[in-house]
């Protein structure tokens, strides 16, 4: 969590210890895939007999060897480290990092409730310290509460469990009461009311129906525990719990009641979008309308379709396809993304949760055959070359609105073998705009592992969307590169796998914050995009495209 500057020291001749003049070399920064100039050599990697050297008239028992004596380095962590780390004061941009990608991937190795519990006792834990000070146990018990709101607001869905549910309404029964807390209160009791439904868990390491079953056989093999606990005195924090809970009883229970009846009547489907600000949506009201989106191919490809599509602008094709991509992409939940990449085929199909992945990737192959059978649609070369230059204008368009995935799938469209053979065609396009075409392929192409897309997304401003398909092959890297679990019984985290994983989702989980501006539907476009009734396969769409228009002349 902390960097301590080491360096490497010589002795003079009386023995001191003092700074050897070796060079130094970078060390890698904490933050995400950065380096920092102001950095030294790591003392682990320098030669023990050269960082230390003793004067002979030192007496043995006086000198530090504690260095020569470090411990062997254990693979992994604990998850009371992590914990520790989660709810620790944050020093530094890779600390509130940790914490995103904490909370996004816990689930891969503990379930809610054995999260939640932890937290609980180190808020006891403080609260039962009477050698801390009244405003630093206070400012302590905030920050980790400020911790706990930002996990309920983020993924509600975690307390779907009636048990670990139950923990938390008694837990903001308490805060309530406090007006230095009541506001973290009264948010995440607004997250539970409108937005906790039941998520799918495929794929997790640990749920809560694990921890309880666990629970319950450790109970019967020790009778006697349940009987010692609850003979043991309760903590400060405990006592103020239960005083907090008799006081606002009769309350609380008509607030609970009239917010259970809401709650039954709206459902998911009702999920208001007041809940975050005003100019955002919420990830369910994304998914109801990217599920309106799927291709109904119910126009045929005909001279008709071409006049019009010739007719609608650039700018309207480039706006519509960055908006139906962004609300694609926003209706993803990113553990459903680390999911879709970590779980086999046939959990793949039991898990219901993975539809949004699923439907975006789908949509990427859609537009790329849509492209292709548009370029294919008429028979000869000056009307093919038209339609060709108007999609490069498109690429263009959406290079510029940093829709990376949309540019991508045009690219693959128009360099897929049924286009890329066209010579006489491309022949016709002017010279400048297959040149800023040149530069589209030369940005999202292969070279030394997408380098040039690579360095683009890194340095491209909020709003943004990323190209899928390469976010997703490096998940599987990341997720089949290394274990979860490590140590002689597997009961350590490899969070170096997570730290992996961080570097992918993290940029991805920051551009799902900032939506595009002023993108409105353009329904001419749109149906175009997702109406047309384009072939399977490309030899038998070219034959049935021919096929109409040769209807159509006769």
């Amino acid at each position: 969590m902390f960097r301590h500057d080491s360096f490497q020291t010589s002795s003079d001749s009386s023995g001191t210890l003092i700074p050897s003049q070796k060079s130094r070399s970078p060390l890698p920064s904490p933050g995400v895939g950065r380096a920092v100039d102001n950095s030294f050599l790591d003392m682990e990697e320098s030669d023990a007999d050269s960082a230390y050297r003793y004067s002979d008239d030192i007496p043995i028992l006086q000198r530090d060897e504690s260095f020569f004596d470090k411990p062997a380095k254990v693979a992994g962590v604990t998850f009371d480290d992590l914990v520790d780390r989660l709810l620790g004061q944050n020093m530094s941009r890779a600390d509130n990092n940790f914490s995103d990608i904490f909370l996004c991937l816990y689930r891969k190795f503990a379930s809610p409730g054995e999260l939640f519990a932890a937290i609980l006792n180190r808020l006891e834990r403080i609260a039962d310290d009477k050698n801390t000070h009244y405003l630093t146990r206070t400012a302590t018990q905030l920050r980790i509460i400020t911790v706990v709101a930002k996990w309920v607001t983020t993924y509600p869905g975690d307390f779907a469990s009636p048990s670990t549910r139950g923990k938390l309404d008694n837990f903001i029964n308490t805060l309530s009461g406090d007006p230095v807390f009541a506001a973290a209160a009264q948010e995440m009791r607004a997250q539970l009311q409108l937005r906790v439904v039941d998520d799918d868990d495929t794929g997790w390491a640990r749920t809560d129906a694990d921890v309880e079953i666990e629970t319950a056989a450790a109970s019967e093999s020790a009778p006697n525990s349940p009987v010692r606990r609850k003979t043991e005195p309760k903590t400060d924090f405990e006592a103020q719990m239960d005083d907090m809970q008799i006081q606002e009883e009769v309350g609380e229970d008509v607030e609970r009641k009239e917010s259970h009846v809401e709650s039954s009547t709206e459902g998911r489907s009702a999920s208001p979008t007041q809940s975050l600000s005003p100019s955002f949506h919420t990830v369910e009201d994304y998914e109801r309308e990217a599920a309106t989106m799927i291709p109904k191919a119910t126009l045929p490809l005909t001279k008709f379709r071409y006049h019009i599509f010739m007719d609608t602008s650039e700018d309207d094709f480039a706006d519509e396809m960055t908006r139906i991509d962004w609300v694609m992409f926003s209706s993803i939940r990113l553990r459903d993304l680390v999911r879709h990449v970590s779980l086999p085929l046939e959990q793949k199909e039991k898990c219901k949760s993975l539809a949004n992945v699923e439907r975006m990737i789908y949509h990427f192959n859609h537009i790329a055959k849509w492209v292709a059978n548009m370029i294919l649609m008429r028979d000869k070369a000056k009307h093919r070359a038209v339609m060709l230059e108007k999609f490069m204008n498109i690429a263009l368009k959406l290079r510029r609105l940093n829709n990376y995935n949309g540019l991508a799938s045009v690219l693959a469209g128009i360099n897929g073998s049924a286009i890329h053979r066209l010579s006489q065609t491309r022949a016709l396009v002017p010279a400048d705009v297959q040149k800023n075409f040149a530069k589209m392929v030369i940005l999202m192409g292969t070279q030394k592992s997408h380098f040039a897309y690579r360095l683009a997304w890194e340095n491209s401003s909020l709003p943004r969307i990323p190209f899928i398909p390469l976010h997703r092959r490096d998940l599987v890297s990341a997720e089949e590169g290394s274990r979860t679990f490590v140590g002689a019984k597997g009961e350590r985290i490899n969070w170096k796998k997570f730290e992996v994983l961080s570097e992918v989702i993290l940029p991805i989980m920051k551009s799902q914050v900032v939506p595009y501006p002023n993108l409105r539907q353009h329904d001419i476009a749109r149906e175009l995009i997702l109406d047309c009734r384009m072939p399977v396969d490309d030899e038998v769409g070219v034959f049935s495209i021919r096929l109409s228009a040769l209807t159509n002349i006769l």
